[in-house]
C-alpha cells in the first residue's frame, strides 16, 4: 500500500469520525424511531439478531435493540461492522467460519458464535460510513439480490432518522446557544431566565437588555409547538431586538404592525409580556398582550398580578397596547412564565400563585429552575415551559 493511499485512509477516517461526533448518537439510549425498524428487520429476513451499530476510534455502540441493563459496547477489533463502515457497499458473509476476514473473531469462534452477517453502511454526510443496520444469523445463509434492494431501504430509512435526530438536536443547541445568560445589573438587580421545550424547539422564548440604568425584559409564548411555534418566536424577537430603548407599549404596536402579516398567513398569535426596569429607582413600565401570567412577589408575602384585557400580537391591526406601571421595591421579585408552567399545577391562573410561592421557597434562581426542571420530569407537560425573574436585592451593588 503507497504512502499517499494510507494518507487518504486516514483522511477518510478522520472525516468518517468527525462526522459520527457530530452526530453525537454515541452512548444514547434507546429510541422507538430505530428499534421499530431493527424489529422489522428480524421478520422480514428471518434472522435472530438485526441491529443498528455505530462505529468509533475504538468501539462499536450497538443503538438498536439494547438489552435492559446490558452493554452496548463492544470491542471495534471483533466486529463485521468495522469492515462495514470502511467501504460503500453491503457487505455480504455467507459463511463467516469460511472467511478468511473473519473466521478468527471472537464472535465467531465465541458467542454469539455468527454464521451469517449482512451489513448495509450508513452515512448522514458527505458519505462518511458512521454505522450499519445488519443481519446475523448461527447458520450459514446467502441473501438474493431481492433481499440486498430491501436491505438498503431499510439503510435508507435509518438515515432518514439519523439526519431528522441530527437535524432537530442542532436546532435544540442552536435556541439554546441564543438564549441570554443569567446577569447581575450594578444597581443590585439579578435577571434569570429557563425554558423547557415540549419537543426538540420551544415556541417560547425570554430576552433581557442590560443597560446602565435601564434593563428590558421580553417573554413571548407563541401558540403552537415545534418548528412552526419556534420560527415565528424567533421573528418576534428580531422584531423587538430592532427597538432598543422603546416604551413598552409603543414597542409592542411596532412589533405587532412588522410581524401582523407573516402571523395572520400563518394563522397564529402570540401573547406577551415586555417591560421597560428603571434600576436607579424600581419603576417597571410594562405592556401586556394577552398574556397576563406576570406577578410581582412582594416583601409582604403577597403577590401583584400584573394583568391585562389588551389582545395578544398578530390579531388584529392597531391593537393600542396601554402602559402600565409599578414598583419593584428592594427584596422583591418579578416573575413571568409561559402557560405551559401553569401545567405543572393545576392548569388553572390560580396556578400562578403556586408558582410565587416556589419562588419565595427557592433559595436562588438555581434551586428555583431545579424544581422547575423535577417537576418537568416528573408530569410531562404537553407543553413548552419557560420563565424569566428579575430580583431586587436588598443591598443595592456599588457602582464602580
Amino acid at each position: 500500500m503507497s504512502e499517499t493511499t494510507i494518507d487518504r485512509s486516514e483522511a477518510r477516517e478522520r472525516l468518517r469520525l468527525a462526522a459520527l461526533d457530530d452526530l453525537g448518537i454515541m452512548g444514547t439510549g434507546a429510541e422507538e424511531r430505530f428499534d421499530r425498524i431493527t424489529r422489522m428487520a428480524k421478520q422480514l429476513f428471518g434472522v435472530p439478531i438485526a441491529e443498528i451499530n455505530f462505529i468509533d476510534q475504538d468501539h462499536q455502540f450497538t443503538k438498536s435493540p439494547q438489552s435492559p441493563g446490558g452493554a452496548p459496547f463492544g470491542p471495534r477489533a471483533d466486529s463485521f461492522c468495522d469492515v462495514v463502515v470502511q467501504q460503500p457497499d453491503i457487505l455480504v458473509v455467507p459463511d463467516a467460519l469460511e472467511d478468511a476476514r473473519f473466521a478468527h473473531r471472537g464472535s465467531v469462534t465465541g458467542d454469539p458464535h455468527i454464521r451469517f452477517y449482512a451489513g448495509r453502511p450508513l452515512s448522514v454526510a458527505d458519505g462518511a460510513q458512521v454505522g450499519t443496520i445488519c443481519l446475523v444469523d448461527t447458520a450459514a445463509r446467502d441473501l438474493t439480490i431481492e433481499d440486498q434492494d430491501l436491505l438498503d431501504e431499510l439503510g435508507a430509512w435509518v438515515e432518514r432518522e439519523l439526519r431528522q435526530v441530527h437535524a432537530a438536536d442542532h436546532a435544540r443547541r442552536t435556541q439554546q446557544q441564543m438564549l441570554p445568560a443569567p446577569f447581575t445589573h450594578e444597581d443590585g438587580f439579578t435577571v434569570a431566565g429557563f425554558t423547557r421545550p415540549y419537543s426538540e424547539v420551544a415556541g417560547d422564548f425570554f430576552t433581557s437588555v442590560s443597560s446602565p440604568e435601564r434593563i428590558d425584559v421580553t417573554l413571548t409564548d407563541v401558540m403552537g409547538k415545534g418548528y412552526s411555534a419556534a420560527l415565528i418566536a424567533a421573528t418576534v424577537r428580531a422584531a423587538f431586538q430592532a427597538r432598543p430603548g422603546w416604551e413598552p407599549a409603543a414597542a409592542v404596536s411596532a412589533v405587532n404592525e412588522q410581524v401582523l402579516a407573516d402571523l395572520s398567513a400563518t394563522g397564529t398569535f402570540a401573547t406577551l409580556f415586555h417591560a421597560a426596569l428603571d434600576t436607579r429607582t424600581g419603576l417597571l413600565r410594562y405592556a401586556d398582550a394577552g398574556h397576563g401570567l406576570s406577578v410581582v412577589i412582594r416583601t409582604d408575602g403577597t403577590s401583584e398580578r400584573l394583568a391585562s384585557t389588551d389582545l395578544p400580537i398578530g390579531i388584529a391591526q392597531g391593537g393600542g397596547w396601554t402602559a402600565h406601571e409599578t414598583t419593584l421595591n428592594p427584596g422583591e421579585v418579578l416573575f413571568t412564565c409561559s402557560d405551559g408552567a401553569l401545567d405543572l399545577y393545576d392548569g388553572t391562573l390560580g396556578a400562578l400563585e403556586e408558582l410565587a410561592a416556589l419562588v419565595r421557597r427557592s433559595a436562588d434562581d438555581a434551586s428555583l429552575f431545579a424544581a422547575l426542571s423535577d417537576a418537568i420530569g416528573a408530569l410531562r407537560p404537553e407543553d413548552d415551559v419557560t420563565v424569566l425573574v428579575v430580583r431586587r436585592h436588598e443591598k443595592k451593588a456599588m457602582r464602580p
